[in-house]
């Protein structure tokens, strides 16, 4: 009789261990009933600012809709760290969903406005799970999976090669759900790399919308080719690059004092970049060669690129020889951020100003009328939208400027008034010009050691003086935008002769081996630089 039972109690322990087995590779039953659970992480795009709301959202196993069991938390500290616990769900699958504000790793401040990410996990074999911004993106693209029959293990595991495929990146060695932008290793790269691309120059509304579409897009097919936001991406990218903003990234998150460290992932947003121009791998094994950006939606087509053994350099990169650390400055106004520089007691903004004056009596402009040279160079400003003479930010030359060869136009000129310049900036005076030229060494090299050109400047102080063009009212534009020579408006009349009769603004040429204080003839628009009040 013993023999006649032992068959079928053999096949029944078989068939136990066959059904756990099939759970360890992810064809297992979809729904099980939990009971005590607990879960604690790190919510990050940069990290959520304290109080933000933390959610726990129960999804039915076989189709992850929410079944409307939720547990509720908030975040503990600035770090963007939580931990919630329950007893009791039918599932042991749940989405944790996290709201609120989030520190931008660009610009390093808070961000204007809520933001929600989420993470779907299993809570039966995890009690740490990070929500980020690739388990945000994973999501829907894990349910579409799901629902055409795969295993939540698998589904996961396939969206989260087809992420980093389309990001121009390798497959992840780890989960989504382990990724910390403050530790080290290549996995952790990647997702502060994704993170900042994404985030680029875009306000929490602009950033959301393409989340948004970003994931839409993947669920349905598993990639991201939306053409011309992945290529304005890599222009934004390339472009921090070649300026070396990314180490003002850095300096950002670095200042939030979670961390000393962080992950190499200047190394991605190169391969983003890069992927999308077509330019290949750049090692040691092609370092020296050059190719073109063959990618006709970017505004850098054609342009040639040399792989320097790490990463590809443009070729018509300005040279310097500045090693300090860049401030940065972000524009009230329009949102615009701007490299800043500290040379001796100033504080001067390293790039032009791109702020787009607009009034009935003048209007700023680009060189050539091409919004190119703007987004490159800065804009360009007649004397009356330079000192802001409709008086929208000020009284500092109220009625100044007019067009034309007119005596005294800058009769009511307060030196070192804001003008068109941010808030707590001014257009720098004569005297300024003067301190900063004194500053690294006198007029006679100031020329040298403040002009970024491959073909004599050194830029030794980060100033990266660059032209945006010049235009003359009458006869076109003159110049080339980006030259080596450049020409700012000053706050300063220009008054030749001592005796008040002849009032007109001063302007400054930084040219190849000089530095020159001129008349400012009403009829040219010139770039201007800003100086901290």
């Amino acid at each position: 009789m013993k023999s006649i039972y032992l068959l079928p109690l053999t096949a029944l322990i078989l068939w136990g261990c066959s059904s756990n087995i099939a759970s360890e590779t992810g064809t297992e039953t979809k729904s099980q009933p939990l009971g005590k659970w607990n879960v604690e992480g790190v919510s990050q795009k940069g990290p959520f600012v304290t109080g933000s709301t933390v959610s726990v959202l129960e999804l039915d196993g076989n189709s992850l809709v929410q079944t409307g069991n939720i547990f509720k938390s908030t975040i503990k500290s600035d770090k963007g760290d939580f931990s919630i616990a329950g007893d009791g769900l039918g599932s042991q699958y749940a989405m944790i969903e996290v709201n609120g504000y989030y520190r931008n790793e660009v610009t390093g401040k808070k961000s204007s406005g809520p933001l929600t990410l989420n993470a779907v996990t299993d809570l039966s074999k995890r009690e740490n799970v990070n929500v980020n911004l690739l388990t945000h993106l994973e999501f829907e693209r894990v349910k579409k999976l799901v629902t055409e029959g795969k295993s939540v293990a698998d589904a996961k595991a396939q969206a989260d090669r087809e992420i980093l495929t389309t990001m121009a990146m390798s497959e992840s060695s780890d989960a989504f759900e382990d990724l910390d932008i403050f530790k080290s290793g290549d996995e952790n790269a990647k997702l502060l790399a994704i993170s900042v691309l994404l985030q680029g120059d875009e306000d929490v509304a602009g950033f959301t919308e393409r989340l948004g579409k970003f994931a839409v897009e993947l669920a349905e097919n598993g990639s991201w080719n939306d053409s011309a936001t992945r290529t304005a991406v890599a222009d934004w990218a390339c472009e921090m690059e070649q300026r070396n903003m990314f180490g003002v990234v850095k300096e950002n998150i670095l200042g939030w004092g979670i961390s000393d460290s962080l992950p190499d992932f200047e190394k991605y947003t190169s391969m983003f970049w890069a992927d999308n121009y077509g330019l290949g791998k750049c090692s040691n094994s092609n370092m020296g060669d050059t190719t073109q950006n063959t990618n006709p939606l970017s505004k850098r087509t054609g342009e040639q690129f040399v792989c320097n053994g790490v990463r590809w350099e443009s070729t018509n990169k300005n040279s310097s020889n500045y090693k300090g650390v860049y401030g940065t400055l972000t524009d009230a106004r329009d949102g615009h951020t701007y490299k800043t520089v500290q040379i001796g007691e100033q504080v001067w903004m390293a790039e032009n100003l791109s702020y787009d004056y607009q009034t009935e009596i003048t209007q700023s402009l680009c060189h050539e009328n091409k919004q190119e040279n703007c987004d490159a160079y800065g804009r360009l400003y007649p004397f009356a939208a330079a000192v802001d003479s409709a008086g929208l930010f000020g009284d500092g030359c109220l009625g100044c400027g007019g067009s034309g060869f007119v005596e005294s136009p800058a009769a009511n000129l307060k030196e070192s008034s804001r003008g068109v310049c941010p808030e707590g900036w001014h257009i720098p005076s004569r005297g300024e010009w003067e301190q900063l030229f004194e500053t690294v060494g006198g007029e006679d090299v100031a020329a040298n050691a403040l002009i970024a050109a491959d073909d004599f400047g050194s830029d030794e102080y980060g100033f990266n003086a660059y032209s945006a063009g010049g235009y003359a009212y009458g006869f076109g534009f003159q110049g080339t935008a980006g030259s080596s020579s450049a020409t700012y408006w000053t706050s300063t009349h220009y008054d030749p002769y001592g005796t008040g009769s002849y009032l007109k603004p001063t302007r400054i040429r930084i040219d190849s081996d000089m530095v020159d204080f001129q008349v400012g003839d009403l009829g040219y628009a010139f770039a201007v630089r800003c100086v901290m009040d």
